[in-house]
């Protein structure tokens, strides 16, 4: 329903990347429950001598943790999908810091060299 939802709101042009996104959502989600099932499985077989009185509330619980992860993960892979990555200057080539931060002070480097005669106009002062 709430699927059926987004599709309606979104343009004509949007209607593809939508699509996308709600299939990535989905396979990512079916990934990571079957990733925690998985992890369940090997978490029982290196548990396999206990006696292990657990709720089914539980076991399902632990099998479904990893699919809202899943679907987080495959949602993000498929935004750097659709995300323009071919514009002719991106933000990261700039030298300068980034956000709000203030540029370096570059100071000049002053060199010392030994045995070098001292600037005559200069007197130690006397206080």
């Amino acid at each position: 329903m709430v699927f059926k939802m987004i599709m309606d709101a979104s343009s004509e042009e949007e209607k593809p990347v939508v699509r996308g996104f709600l299939k990535h959502l989905i396979l990512g989600f079916a990934v990571g429950v079957a990733v925690g099932s998985a992890l369940f499985i090997l978490l029982l077989m290196s548990l396999q001598g206990m006696d292990l009185d657990m709720p089914l509330l539980w076991i399902f619980a632990m099998m479904l943790q990893c699919g809202p992860v899943g679907g987080l993960v495959g949602i993000g892979i498929y935004l750097s999908k659709v995300t323009e990555r071919d514009s002719d200057k991106d933000d990261d080539d700039d030298s300068g810091p980034g956000g709000n931060a203030a540029e370096p002070i570059q100071s000049e480097q002053i060199v010392v060299r030994p045995g070098a005669q001292p600037a005559r106009g200069l007197k130690p002062s006397k206080a």
